[in-house]
């Protein structure tokens, strides 16, 4: 369960403390005599006092400040409103209502050139973002936040930026290091300004890398750290995270009642500030401990309400979890169906949340950022070039002529002030005209991504279909592969033994040789060392030593070539077009099938030369292995299968004709329908054949099966020569 903790900059901090030690009464009796603007003030103090207590009241006044700051064109109040409009929905988590009023923030910060309060919304939304999986999105807005935030020299906002961003790399493994750069970054910032929510914050996120590396000790004094920092800044939401970060350091050392204790303070923490997605990570992590301690059915009840919370928040992280959790109280419940049903929901989760496409646009975003600083630096030096040849020019024309000169700078004044007005209101409508294009072009690209979303979650479904199979297949097949592997390494063994066992006795005598002394008399000692050569019989132990050498080479090079061929079937790897050979794909999978298929049945080949062709090695592996091992299950004794391959106009045919029990046409109508089965209960899935027929289409080639009861089945399969990306892409596509 990989979580990492976010900071929102004045929306999580103190909001509760403050609800509880503002005198409200006060506020209200202040609320009676302003006026104007100082009203509008008043108001979104109310607003902040109720948000984390009353939501409807927080709303309420946050709206009247809205209106009232409208109405007095006080729009530094209105962006305020609207912020604190944000601010209650987020308790609420509902995160559309919140990007879209603090977006309106945003535009009207950015209209007044207020870069502080703009840097401020563009981390918020950021966080957002973040929270419901958009990984890019939450990097875009973060790099936008830290860019205003350099520019103001806003020490507090270039911290949290550099924190949000460490953060955002925490989720993928791969870029831990770039984490913990931005953390060690953002660190110094943080002690120097002083903030506790933020060198909290920072302390427990550089606790969870430590976590990740294995280094529970540092882990844990980190974490303990950040409980102390955050405990006195008032910050409950991230005290609960704190908790259950400690949590799962006592499940990780196996002290599971140490653990579920801090999970549960960390639940009653949340409860208590509203924390819902800090609640819902703590159920997650009490249905793990409740699971691990046997209590499925509690497990269950914990995982399904923390889903329920992270649905409602759209916190995809903590809904993956939670998924995870309850197909696997399912799966030992024996509710398969169930079990299988949360599995799917789990797939989709995994395939929106780590894609390569995400990664790609965090890397363009940072890189475009980086662009973007240096040449704002040298468009820096440029103006100031520029400018000290201009104050040259000046001071010259001041020298010769100061009275034109002070005439020409007064009208050039006048002139500019009435551009710059001008220009000012220009820049208004502008910005106003671009908010409402990008409202509209952000609605297009977000239906653009949730099309795109479901098709890759399609095509992410199908292939894990493939790869459970295959590894199902494996899983079975274990077994013989071990047994394969076993004699040869038998022959290894005790080839070893022997061998030292022989040179025990042949360097009994060389020893005795190298004892000797050419200066003295050794012909005894030559005596007696040729009487013990012969008694152990030396020669015939060399002998037999470069006999056991042969052996051990010969077990080794068996277990090589199986283990090449396990490699070569499997090829997980390969998820792309390659060139491959048929031959070695079919042989590949025989010697993983070996132990079902020696001394019982006769594999008869007739290979016919074919070219290697394109295609998705990894996937006709599976193909063969799934129609060879049902040809060797269904010989229930003594038996042939017949293997043919040759190349038929533009396809590479292969036949494989098995003598076992054959097929009823009324089984040949369903057999590649997926979950059908003729096998015992526990004996197969009703899968194995319907990816076959799944994976054949997709190389645009063609199965078809012939079969007859008590004689046996032939599969035939045709597969194109030529295979390129983009025609299976459009296959695809119409699927």
């Amino acid at each position: 369960m990989k979580k990492v903790i976010l900071l929102l900059l004045s929306i999580f901090l103190f909001t509760t403390a403050f609800a509880q030690n503002s005198n409200i009464d006060s506020l209200q009796n202040l609320l009676t005599t302003a006026k104007d603007t100082s009203k509008v003030n008043v108001l979104l103090e109310l607003s902040k006092a109720y948000n984390g207590v009353d939501q409807a009241k927080s709303i309420a006044y946050a709206k009247q400040a809205q209106k009232l700051a409208q109405t007095h064109d006080f729009p530094r109040g209105e962006a305020y409103a609207l912020k604190s409009l944000g601010m209650a929905y987020v308790g609420e988590g509902s995160y559309p209502k919140v990007l879209r009023y603090w977006q309106q923030s945003l535009d009207i910060f950015e209209s007044i050139d207020d870069k502080v309060g703009a840097s401020n919304m563009l981390n918020n939304i950021g966080v957002v973002y973040s929270i419901q999986g958009w990984d890019a999105k939450a990097i875009e807005f973060y790099l936008k936040s830290l860019r205003v935030a350099e520019e103001t020299g806003d020490k507090l906002r270039i911290a949290t930026a550099l924190l949000n961003i460490g953060a955002q790399y925490y989720h993928n493994p791969a870029t831990h290091d770039k984490a913990l750069d931005y953390y060690l970054q953002a660190l110094p910032l943080s002690k120097e300004v002083g903030d506790k929510t933020t060198l909290g914050t920072l302390t427990v996120n550089i606790g969870e890398i430590y976590f990740e590396q294995g280094d529970n000790k540092k882990a844990m004094s980190y974490y303990q750290q950040a409980l102390d920092i955050l405990e006195n800044s008032g910050n409950e939401n991230k005290v609960a995270y704190t908790l259950n970060a400690i949590g799962q350091i006592y499940t990780a050392r196996g002290e599971l009642a140490k653990a579920m204790q801090q999970h549960q303070k960390a639940k009653k923490v949340a409860e208590a500030a509203s924390a819902k997605l800090e609640l819902a990570q703590a159920l997650n992590y009490i249905g793990d401990l409740q699971n691990r301690m046997g209590n499925t059915t509690e497990s269950l009840a914990s995982y399904e309400r923390a889903s329920s919370i992270a649905a409602d928040l759209g916190a995809n992280y903590e809904l993956k979890d939670s998924y995870e959790g309850i197909a696997q109280a399912y799966g030992e419940l024996a509710d398969y169906r169930k079990a299988y049903e949360y599995q799917n929901l789990l797939l989709a989760i995994k395939d929106s949340l780590y894609n390569t496409e995400t990664n790609k646009k965090i890397e363009n975003l940072q890189a475009n950022y980086e662009n973007e600083k240096k040449q704002a630096q040298i468009d820096l030096l440029t103006k100031d070039r520029e400018l000290q040849k201009a104050t040259l020019q000046r001071q010259h024309v001041l020298r010769n002529a100061l009275l034109v000169g002070l005439g020409l700078i007064v009208l050039i004044a006048l002139i500019l002030f009435f551009n710059i007005r001008n220009k000012a209101k220009a820049n208004r409508m502008l910005k106003n005209k671009n908010a409402e294009i990008h409202a509209q072009k952000e609605e297009i690209a977000t239906q653009r991504d949730h099309l795109e979303q479901t098709y890759h979650n399609l095509v992410s479904t199908q292939e894990q279909l493939i790869h459970s199979e295959k590894m199902a297949s494996l899983g079975q097949l274990t077994a013989g592969v071990a047994h394969e592997i076993n004699n040869p390494i038998n022959f290894v063994s005790a080839g070893i033994d022997s061998l030292r066992a022989n040179f025990a006795d042949i360097m009994e005598v060389l020893s005795g040789y190298l004892a000797l002394k050419p200066e003295e008399d050794n012909k005894m000692q030559l005596q007696k060392l040729a009487r013990i050569k012969k008694e152990m019989e030396v020669e015939e132990l060399m002998e037999e030593s470069e006999q056991l050498l042969v052996s051990i080479k010969n077990g080794a090079t068996r277990t090589k070539e199986i283990v090449k061929s396990l490699k070569n079937f499997t090829r997980l790897d390969e998820s792309s077009l390659k060139k491959a050979n048929i031959h070695e794909g079919i042989d590949s999978t025989l010697v993983i099938l070996n132990n079902q298929i020696k001394g019982r049945i006769k594999v008869v080949k007739n290979y016919g030369e074919l070219q290697e062709i394109n295609c998705y090695p990894g996937q006709l592996n599976q193909v063969f292995m799934n129609i060879l091992n049902n040809a060797a299950q269904a010989i229930k004794g003594e038996g042939t299968i017949a293997i043919k391959t040759y190349k038929e106009d533009d396809y590479v045919v292969i036949k494989i004709k098995d003598t076992g029990m054959g097929m009823t046409e009324e089984v040949k109508k369903h057999i590649f329908e997926p979950f059908f089965t003729t096998k015992d209960v526990g004996e197969g899935t009703g899968l194995g054949l319907s990816i076959t027929y799944g994976i054949i289409e997709k190389h645009h080639g063609k199965i078809d099966v012939e079969s007859e009861p008590g004689v046996g089945t032939e599969f035939t399969i045709r597969i194109p020569l030529v295979l390129s990306g983009t025609s299976e892409e459009k296959v695809m596509a119409a699927v």
